[in-house]
């Protein structure tokens, strides 16, 4: 399989319900979703089980190109948290931000990029 793109939700005044995201996460092959420098990312893990959160760079610095760390995250059971906004080292070459998934083989976990 391939990577599962996510449809941004977009926000209003009346805000958004986090209760009602419905994208299951890809845990084996990963999200992704269109970097802006607004653009923030979701996860509720709703499993039983603990989950990290990998978020990839793309970028180097210096003349030796070293590569800026990644973020990664971990998350107990039931947890939620919003990511982001993301700078520009997180976006990649095809302009988007990749999410990745490690820990036992969760269920029940839900995301959602959001405007």
């Amino acid at each position: 399989m391939a990577r599962v793109a996510l449809t941004a939700v977009a926000s209003s005044e009346s805000g958004v319900d986090l209760d009602a995201v419905d994208q299951a996460a890809e845990i084996t092959d990963g999200n992704s979703f269109v970097w802006t420098p607004t653009r923030r990312f979701y996860v509720l893990n709703g499993d039983d089980a603990s989950l990290t959160v990998g978020i990839p760079t793309a970028a180097t610095v210096g003349r030796s190109a070293l590569a800026v760390a990644d973020l990664s995250q971990a998350m107990s059971a039931g947890t939620r948290r919003v990511f982001g906004p993301f700078g520009p080292e997180f976006r990649q070459a095809d302009g988007t931000v990749h999410v990745n998934y490690t820990g036992t083989t969760p269920t029940g976990v839900m995301v959602a990029a959001l405007d």
